[in-house]
């Protein structure tokens, strides 16, 4: 996805002219995607009593060529254009206008509703039960704040789900869901934490399908900020010792995109979000703010040292916590 973005007299125009072909793949975003996610875009930036109405959107002009991968043509697939698509090109757009406006906008944020679906008969009910689940990543910092830990992408409009009902409702039990220290962009303001969350399957089979974007290009920072951390779906069947990717375990094309894999009693699904990218140079942060993330865990002692360039042992120790 690549954008370019023009202010034309009271106008502003986002032209996608430059992103790639279609893909073969579902990635692909259609017109009304796109228009969206460059509204939402723009629409952050901005006086925000602005009533989201036609008014506010006729200003808005956009060019997104036919059979590229943001205005896919029949018989394209495009199922994560909304999901993944969606908040890459609302980066896309904001990345463009942090060379205009930096002090208005975001560094990139996770960029991936980590698209997890399963389903089966419960153990307990008989009954047939199917779950899409969304998991929240980090968001990207800006110029006045750090990132939001642990939110749906831009679009989602989604919450999480309580572990409570979670483990109601579906034959998991969650052996831990937590933030995962480090995974923020570093910078003067921190990028947004991604969670890390890990399920034991407790019925004798259940039906896996999975959509995660972000295992290998990282959520980038913005004038000097780090980038987040990457995201991960792993498996450890009952009795190994170790998570491994889908693709190893089960010979799955891809690590982050496969559907009808069949997991069995015992076996654990680790599941990583993204975090946020970071704003501004690291070394930068104040020092009141780092070691409130030393206290909370968002920020670990090493990441301290290598990223912020802070030595904690040259500190009071009353500092310190």
């Amino acid at each position: 996805v690549r954008v370019n973005i023009v202010v034309q007299g009271d106008g502003i125009l986002a032209d996608f002219s430059r992103s790639d072909p279609q893909a073969r793949g579902c990635i692909n975003a259609t017109y009304g995607v796109t228009a969206s996610a460059t509204y939402n875009a723009i629409l952050h930036i901005v006086d925000n009593e602005i009533p989201h109405n036609a008014g506010c959107y006729r200003p808005i002009r956009i060019i997104a060529p036919p059979g590229s991968c943001v205005n896919v043509l029949h018989p394209g697939p495009s199922v994560a254009g909304n999901t993944e698509t969606h908040p890459r090109i609302v980066d896309a757009v904001l990345g463009a206008l942090a060379q205009a406006i930096p002090d208005r906008v975001a560094a990139a944020e996770g960029g991936t509703s980590c698209n997890f679906l399963f389903g089966g008969v419960h153990p307990e009910s008989s009954q047939y039960y199917v779950c899409y689940h969304f998991e929240a990543g980090g968001w990207g910092a800006a110029s006045w704040r750090d990132g939001n830990n642990a939110v749906v992408v831009p679009n989602g409009n989604c919450r999480n789900t309580p572990v409570e009902i979670f483990e109601t409702r579906f034959p998991y039990l969650t052996k831990s869901y937590a933030l995962v220290p480090d995974s923020g962009g570093a910078g003067e303001f921190r990028g947004g934490l991604g969670i890390r969350r890990v399920l034991e399957v407790t019925a004798p089979q259940i039906t896996l399908s999975a959509l995660f974007e972000r295992m290998k290009v990282k959520p980038w920072g913005l004038f000097g900020g780090g980038e987040g951390a990457n995201s991960a779906l792993l498996i450890r069947r009952k009795g190994m010792p170790d998570f491994r990717p889908f693709s190893d375990v089960f010979g799955t094309v891809s690590a982050a995109k496969f559907v009808n894999v069949t997991l069995e009693q015992g076996d654990e699904v680790l599941l990583q979000s993204p975090g946020g990218g970071g704003f501004g140079r690291p070394q930068d942060r104040a020092v009141e703010r780092l070691l409130r993330d030393l206290k909370e865990g968002f920020v670990s002692p090493e990441a301290a040292w290598t990223r912020y360039g802070m030595d904690l042992s040259s500190m009071d120790h009353d500092l310190q916590m």
